[in-house]
């Protein structure tokens, strides 16, 4: 089942080295503004990309969008290709830190 995490607790786990956020916007929306460190992996190419982008199936991997829904969609497919350690942060407007850009 994959777990929620609230922006707090991704931000302790990230700073402790040990998750990795994971971004599923399209590229162009990663450009505008993104959690730093974060690695890109749209939606549309979960199945497709993310032994490439994120092989690591038993690492921790923090799961965001812009709003939400596509996050939740995502640590879905993950978990079910295997991943163990997903985490849905939800969208990055609810991210009350710093962006990259």
């Amino acid at each position: 089942m994959v777990q929620k995490i609230t922006p707090a607790a991704a931000r302790r786990m990230m700073e402790a080295g040990e998750a990795v956020p994971v971004d599923v916007r399209e590229p162009s929306e990663y450009a505008a503004g993104h959690i730093p460190g974060a690695r890109l992996l749209p939606l549309g190419s979960v199945r497709i990309k993310a032994a490439d982008v994120i092989p690591d199936q038993e690492a921790a991997w923090l799961i965001y969008c812009r709003s939400g829904q596509r996050s939740a969609m995502a640590a879905r497919q993950l978990e079910a290709m295997g991943y163990h350690n997903v985490y849905d942060l939800g969208g990055i407007l609810a991210w009350p830190y710093q962006v990259e850009r």
